[in-house]
């Protein structure tokens, strides 16, 4: 599923290399590309911001052909843990790119972008202040060659979506008809992989929030596994991006920065 700046989410399913964003910005050039794998999840993501390469596959992070870890601090960017995600900050665009990674790819990534200002931008998340035209996208971004197809969008009746759309219909309200058929599109052929499904389930339960009726009870519905966390961390749907340690006991989130992340037990600092 791709959510577009401007406009309704849409269904996309190819094995060819696709560009999310391309644009230039007071000279400086960017271009976002990824790349689906046999597990059906993102298996590369490729950017490129004045002309650094920054390659996400395998779990790894390589700048410029070099692996590297985080915290990760460049003349042109920063790339840092963010609660279970990662995120890309550009010093020198106005450029925010977050994802979540698994063992079998990553599941869930977004591009943000501050400001309207940009313009001659192309790609499968679509412009800023012009509603998409999923076709149009998909045809200008996918990126096909001889190895390479772009696939039908299509569906069949799925147990899980209906028994989850039937506790979001009223988050979603007018939007709950084409969310159904987005979430049967994105589980055709994949039925019964909760490695595709919940990271659908997980984005709609986001888009509905904490004050949903959805909120609390989509993890059991679905029965979606939360997110491991390492040691004695555990799991919050929504918490401080930046978990307080004892380096930092006294860290807070702005509203900017509460994510799903992984907590100290109450009471406890890691």
């Amino acid at each position: 599923m791709v959510q577009p700046f401007n406009g309704s989410a849409y269904h996309v399913r190819t094995s060819c290399s696709v560009t999310l964003v391309h644009f230039t910005h007071q000279s400086v050039d960017c271009d976002i590309t990824a790349q689906r794998g046999h597990s059906g999840l993102l298996t590369r993501v490729e950017v490129v911001v004045n002309k650094v390469r920054t390659v996400v596959q395998n779990g790894t992070i390589m700048v410029e052909n070099h692996r590297v870890s985080l915290p990760y601090d460049h003349t042109y960017q920063h790339v840092f843990h963010y609660g279970v995600h990662t995120r890309l900050r550009s010093k020198v665009l106005p450029l925010t790119i977050t994802w979540h990674s698994t063992a079998m790819g990553i599941d869930a990534l977004w591009v943000q972008l501050e400001g309207n200002s940009i313009s001659g931008m192309k790609g499968l998340c679509g412009h800023l202040n012009t509603p998409a035209n999923p076709p149009q996208l998909i045809s200008e971004a996918v990126l096909e060659d001889d190895t390479c197809a772009i696939e039908d969008s299509r569906e069949k009746n799925n147990m899980a979506c209906g028994e989850f759309m039937s506790h979001a219909i009223s988050c979603l309200m007018n939007r709950a008809e084409a969310f159904f058929h987005l979430c049967q599109q994105n589980a055709y052929g994949w039925a019964g992989s909760a490695h595709i499904t919940c990271p659908f389930f997980w984005d709609v339960a986001q888009r509905c929030g904490p004050a949903s009726n959805l909120w609390d009870v989509w993890r059991v519905v679905t029965q979606c596994p939360a997110p491991d966390c390492p040691g004695e961390l555990t799991y919050q749907e929504l918490g401080n991006a930046f978990t307080p340690t004892c380096s930092n006991p006294t860290s807070r989130a702005g509203d900017q920065d509460v994510t799903s992340t992984c907590v100290c037990p109450q009471g406890q600092r890691s």
